[in-house]
């Protein structure tokens, strides 16, 4: 419930920051038994998104209108602040972090297109290094070679500042039960960006019949086996595909 209530928020344009700890609220008022409270949470956060769903309808409107699809160059200060923010509100691991970045890259910042983003998170999936290393392309993108090494810093700097630093308070957070619920509806809102996030790519990335017929095929092949070679084995036809019919 609380990943579509997220997803659901992030497809109308509602900054992840309300999002996710409104979910955290959420789920642990439902799971102390103060149902009657979540419920009344639950509805106005509703209420509040087809307020918001509207109004984005408007703009989408008025957007499409003006004929507007420039990128721009971003800032270092810009790029340092969404590589840091994305660090600090990664939970579990480097795919939590594309919704934060699509967010500030290609919704709020504009300095690249949504065929750009999925062009880096495929780049990092063919190297030898953690998904994570897309973020150093999205800073490229952003401002060229330095924007690439701030993005790297920024994103990096909090794991490497809880270890040192937070690491006690971390241990507390960790062995408070009260505090689980939170986290728990948290890491289901986020589970809800990535989705929603991964729903925007594709609806605007995998356009055409051979589009299709190459994401149909390579989601069939993931799905059915986890061999290590299959990814290979899927961009390398992919490729191919794209030489002989596109």
């Amino acid at each position: 419930g609380m990943a579509f209530l997220a997803g659901f928020a992030q497809l109308l344009g509602v900054n992840f920051l309300v999002t996710l700890p409104a979910a955290g609220l959420i789920y642990a008022l439902a799971g102390r038994r103060q149902i009657h409270l979540a419920f009344v949470l639950t509805a106005g956060f509703l209420i509040w998104l087809t307020l918001i769903g509207f109004s984005g309808m408007q703009a989408a409107r008025d957007l499409s209108g003006s004929g507007s699809t420039l990128v721009q160059p971003a800032s270092l200060l810009t790029l340092f602040w969404s590589g840091l923010k994305s660090g600090l509100l990664t939970f579990g691991g480097a795919y939590t972090v594309i919704p934060f970045l699509q967010y500030d890259a290609v919704q709020v910042g504009a300095w690249m297109t949504n065929a750009q983003f999925l062009d880096g998170l495929a780049l990092s999936g063919l190297l030898p290094a953690p998904l994570i290393i897309f973020s150093t392309f999205v800073g490229y993108i952003g401002s060229g070679p330095p924007g690439a090494i701030i993005m790297t810093v920024a994103i990096f700097a909090p794991a490497f500042a809880f270890t040192m630093i937070g690491h006690d308070y971390l241990e507390r957070l960790v062995n408070n039960q009260s505090a689980h619920a939170f986290l728990d509806g948290v890491t289901a809102g986020v589970v809800g960006l990535i989705s929603a996030t991964a729903l925007g790519i594709l609806s605007e990335t995998v356009i055409g019949i051979h589009a299709w017929i190459i994401f149909s095929l390579a989601m069939i092949a993931l799905f059915r086996s986890n061999a290590k070679w299959v990814v290979a084995a899927v961009v390398l036809g992919a490729g191919l595909y794209g030489m002989f019919f596109l």
